[in-house]
């Protein structure tokens, strides 16, 4: 007999397997299905405390693979542990093998996960399918998913049977992380029709409209499942966060905060409804990180501390919960110990992003960048499904821009050139990023002190780089090739200069032409000034002519030029 399952955290968070249960007796079956009900209710305390107590009075593989899904998404180590126990317990169990394999899928092990799941389908029996749809969910819910291994492995529990309500919800989430709406929302549909007390295929249906942005479809599907059971607490964790994505569709600022208020009151709801356990509190700090709502994260985080002080992933929490709050050292504190504590894996592009920019509000911005650039290195990413991997370092690139200016502001412009390099990552990075690229090198070389400025060249040719791909991506940017002749110049050999800006001020001058003079600002005719006296002077020996008439262009803007004057009295006498 199968029974419900739940997912204990987002995708994204890579939590638990499908939990099994197999009673050996009235009373330990009881229990099971008390647990059972508790995990799918998203009571984890109170799942974790019924659990212990029968590993210690009646421990089986059961128990301890049910105990071990709990543990696995913060504690991967000890779920190992469990799932060993397990296999001591009972060698022909299947259960605890398939948990040994979900371990290998978290340590990228591919080849050893599937030598697990192969001993659990030896040791099952020839009619059982429960090991192929719990072998399907390890692969949905690892954290870099195979869904088309899970459908694989959920085709064949269908084929042994069909009327499995349990697997044709697996294969709705295995759709569901390839996009295939359509088959998961049929996938969910068979499912809740095969078994109407299976809540959480009906709550999958109003997901897969939320998806969609179907927003009032979505939350009207899971009133549904209220109307059913008013104290299924997932219905209202989905309300709460299908609020939430509307809000920030909103255009309106009214709208925004009333549906904004909806979303909160749906999760204090479940909240109530759950047992406050460590793993709902975390639930809902995610919650409130993605509804921005920091104050409360920081005061909850420091309740989940007083709770479990040895879960390291509070500290995360606190971390960027102090940093929104304007607490940057505090901030550093806590990310610090975060990363002091949790297992490497487990550090996420945000963990460095945050230190970086908490380090970098503190004045230490050489250390905050290099956190920064750690937090778009790609071996942080690969471990990631491909499609969250790409949404999520989109979202970092894109902060860099932000960033940089206040770095640029701040005078600090080698820093701020490396952040804005740092924003060319996103897949369509600003021209303006660009350019401020190069332009954060330009003003670092000229602002070092004079005798430094030999050591510093490196920034100039770097930004000779930068504006020359502004050019290559906008060729009518009139400031990239004004500031990449500047550049030029100061590139040139001072003794015997070459001219290199020419090229570069010219480009310019045939930008700014069709400017009329009376439209131009004041900055736009001491930059034309710049530029037309840069040419003059540097045509003088290969074209007269030339000269004379750049020079009188720099009198036409500014009359009492005297550099212009002085070059144009020395032509007319030779």
């Amino acid at each position: 007999m199968k029974y419900l399952e739940m997912k204990l955290i987002k995708k994204v968070v890579n939590a638990g397997l499908l939990i099994a249960v197999v009673g050996t007796t009235a009373a330990y079956g009881q229990n099971i299905a008390e647990v059972k009900m508790a995990i799918d209710a998203e009571q984890y305390q109170k799942a974790k405390t019924s659990l212990k107590a029968l590993a210690a009075s009646k421990p089986s593989a059961e128990v301890y693979f049910h105990l071990g899904n709990l543990y696995l998404a913060d504690y991967p180590d000890s779920a190992k542990a469990l799932y060993s126990k397990g296999v001591a317990a009972d060698a022909k169990n299947s259960l605890s093998y398939i948990g040994l394999g979900a371990i290998d899928l978290r340590n990228n092990n591919a080849a050893a996960a599937k030598a697990n799941f192969d001993k659990a389908i030896d040791e099952a029996g020839r009619r059982d399918n429960d090991p192929y749809i719990y072998i399907a969910k390890a692969y949905i819910a690892a954290p870099k998913p195979d869904y088309n291994t899970a459908i694989t492995y959920l085709e064949k529990a269908i084929a042994m049977d069909a009327k499995d309500a349990e697997a044709q919800l697996a294969l709705g989430d295995a759709y569901r992380g390839l996009d295939k709406n359509s088959e998961a929302f049929s996938a969910y549909r068979s499912a809740y029709e095969l078994n109407k007390s299976l809540l959480r295929a009906k709550i999958e249906l109003g997901v897969i409209n939320k998806r969609a942005q179907a927003w009032q479809q979505s939350i009207d599907e899971f009133n549904a499942v209220l109307a059913i059971n008013p104290n299924y607490a997932p219905a209202y964790r989905e309300l709460a966060e299908t609020y939430n994505n509307w809000a920030t569709k909103s255009t309106d600022i009214k709208d925004f905060e009333a549906k904004n208020k909806q979303a909160l009151d749906a999760y204090r709801k479940y909240m109530d409804l759950t047992d406050r356990s460590l793993e709902s509190r975390m639930r809902y700090a995610d919650f409130l990180i993605l509804a921005k709502d920091y104050k409360t994260l920081e005061s909850e985080a420091q309740e989940m501390a007083k709770i479990d002080k040895t879960n390291p992933r509070i500290y995360r929490y606190l971390g960027f919960a102090a940093f929104e709050n304007g607490n940057f050292q505090e901030s550093i504190t806590a990310i610090n110990t975060w990363m002091s504590k949790a297992d490497k894996s487990r550090l996420h592009p945000h963990d460095y992003l945050y230190l970086g920019k908490a380090q970098i509000k503190q004045g230490n911005a050489a250390e905050g960048v290099k956190n920064l650039t750690t937090a778009l290195d790609t071996t942080l990413y690969s471990k990631m499904e491909p499609s969250i991997a790409e949404v999520v370092k989109t979202g970092v690139a894109e902060q860099m821009s932000a960033i940089g200016k206040d770095l640029f502001s701040a005078k600090k412009y080698e820093d701020a050139a490396q952040v804005y390099e740092l924003s060319l990552q996103a897949p369509k990075p600003l021209v303006a990023d660009r350019f401020y690229v190069g332009y954060s090198h330009y003003f670092h070389y000229v602002n070092v002190p004079e005798a430094e400025k030999s050591q510093h060249k490196a920034s100039l040719v770097r930004a000779d780089s930068a504006f020359s791909n502004v050019s290559k991506v906008v060729p009518d940017y009139a400031l990239a090739y004004l500031y990449r002749a500047r550049v030029n110049r100061l590139l040139d050999d001072e003794k015997n200069p070459k001219g290199l800006a020419v090229p570069h001020f010219e480009k310019f001058i045939t930008l700014q032409a069709a400017t009329p003079v009376d439209k131009l600002t004041k900055n736009n005719k001491l930059d034309l000034v710049d530029a037309y006296y840069y040419v003059g002077y540097h045509s003088i020996l290969s074209d007269p002519n030339k000269a004379k008439t750049y020079f009188n262009k720099v009198l036409e803007l500014d009359p009492t030029h005297a550099g212009a004057q002085q070059s144009l009295r020395s032509l007319a006498t030779n």
